[in-house]
């Protein structure tokens, strides 16, 4: 409470005007958020804010006034309005360039417009669920014994609005499951349920490997390194290791007809060693200060291969293909007692995308660019959610939603999720990657 106490408001630019507080220029929390006399109700564990307003309220032209940390800014800006129809994203910048995004929601309270999971629970096991209105989870604690592959729940809804999958249809719990509520105006809340068993030890999936590919479409020679990282992949180990395509630096700038695969995420991460091809594997290289070409990767991949997986991640995810909307929920585990200060950071990539690539001997108008990083649902380096200690079989929960562009293909996109520890120079230490359809 100290530390919160000591966050006010206040502009980047007046830094110089306030007693330096040791610790804080990493801090990028939204303290509070207002419009009028509504405040709004601040879930941080999910970066959401939720406002309720009474029936008839024109949420078109809100002008909120906002709280944040100490020596962070915040776009939109506070005290600026904005259409509230659908959620606003805000993103607090801290002094050190950390950024959090938060989403806002107004909730206009009318009949028509309700679309609420009231109670969720399991008969059968006397077990009703806690739900978190905010954030739109559900979530269980169950007997170890208990069988999660085919509960029945009884839902209870908002008067007038419908659910489905519906109430006392059996469904599997193994993994998270979206419950999708329409309203009398058609309107649509996507709820997630979790089902977690007591004491339960998760069955670890292995160690997955991330090698960051840095290449342009305008690099000659990234089409032969990206084929032999591919390559290595398939003599090493298939299902554990995941290439990203990082497009970044002048030879991914587009010029006529190259392909725009740009991201301030992609540049941000570019700018450690400024050259393509390079490639970095599961962060060790970018952050002892070197890089890695195609013949020396081998090594790093092969011993990373070899170590003990210390998270398992989860991912679920909902899309609604009328307005292109993705929900996306995540589970970080802890498959050991872990000391560190624990990230995790929620990527969207797009595979199979035919494009102009530039090739020895000139340009080929049918290249087959692979695993497209196109950009991060919580900012380059994602968010921080451990600092000092878990114990096994800590359980980090992670909600998102996003709109994916109309330009990319949703049947090639990916969710890619990845645990890294700062305090070991950032070193990823599991990643996951699910379809988001």
């Amino acid at each position: 409470m100290g530390l919160l106490a000591a966050m006010v408001f206040m502009n980047a630019c007046d830094v110089e005007k306030e007693p330096y507080i040791q610790g804080a220029e990493d801090e990028r929390f939204i303290l509070e958020f207002r419009v009028d006399s509504v405040s709004g109700t601040v879930d941080e564990d999910n970066k959401m804010v939720r406002l309720d307003f009474p029936a008839g309220t024109d949420v078109t032209h809100l002008t909120p006034t906002i709280i944040i940390s100490n020596y962070a800014t915040i776009e939109p800006a506070s005290g600026v309005a904005q259409d509230f129809t659908n959620p606003v994203y805000y993103t607090v910048t801290a002094m050190s360039g950390a950024t959090a995004q938060y989403m806002v929601e107004a909730v206009v309270h009318d009949a028509d417009n309700e679309k609420s999971i009231l109670s969720f629970r399991f008969d059968a096991l006397d077990d009703s669920g806690v739900i978190d209105q905010i954030a739109r989870t559900i979530s269980f604690v169950l007997p170890a014994e208990t069988d999660v592959t085919q509960l029945v729940p009884t839902i209870e809804v908002s008067e007038g609005a419908t659910v489905e999958p519906a109430s006392g249809v059996a469904q599997d719990f193994t993994n998270p499951v979206t419950y999708t509520v329409t309203a009398l105006n058609g309107t649509t809340a996507v709820y997630t349920v979790t089902v977690v068993l007591e004491g339960g030890d998760v069955e670890p999936t292995g160690k997955t490997v991330l090698i960051k590919d840095f290449t342009g479409a305008r690099c000659v020679n990234c089409p032969a390194a990206a084929e032999y990282a591919h390559n290595l992949q398939h003599q090493l180990d298939e299902d554990h290791i995941f290439i990203l395509s990082v497009h970044a630096g002048f030879l991914a700038q587009p010029v006529g007809d190259f392909p725009n695969f740009l991201t301030d995420e992609g540049t941000e991460w570019y700018n450690n060693h400024n050259a393509n091809p390079l490639f970095a594997v599961d962060h060790v290289a970018l952050t002892e200060g070197n890089t890695l070409n195609e013949g020396q990767i081998d090594t790093p991949v092969a011993s990373a291969l070899l170590e003990e997986q210390s998270f398992e991640i989860l991912v679920g995810s909902n899309y609604d293909e009328t307005n292109r909307h993705l929900q996306v929920e995540v589970q970080a585990i802890a498959l050991d007692d872990l000391d560190g200060h624990f990230y995790i950071t929620v990527c969207l990539v797009e595979d199979n995308i035919v494009g102009w690539q530039t090739v020895p001997g000139g340009i080929d108008k049918e290249y087959v660019f692979r695993n497209v990083f196109r950009g991060t649902l919580n900012g380059a380096y994602g968010e921080s959610f451990e600092d000092f200690h878990l114990d096994t079989n800590d359980t980090s929960y992670f909600s998102y939603s996003t709109e994916i562009n109309a330009d990319y293909n949703a049947d090639e996109c990916y969710l890619m999720v990845y645990v890294y520890d700062k305090s070991q120079g950032d070193k990823i230490l599991q990643t996951s990657v699910r379809k988001i359809k």
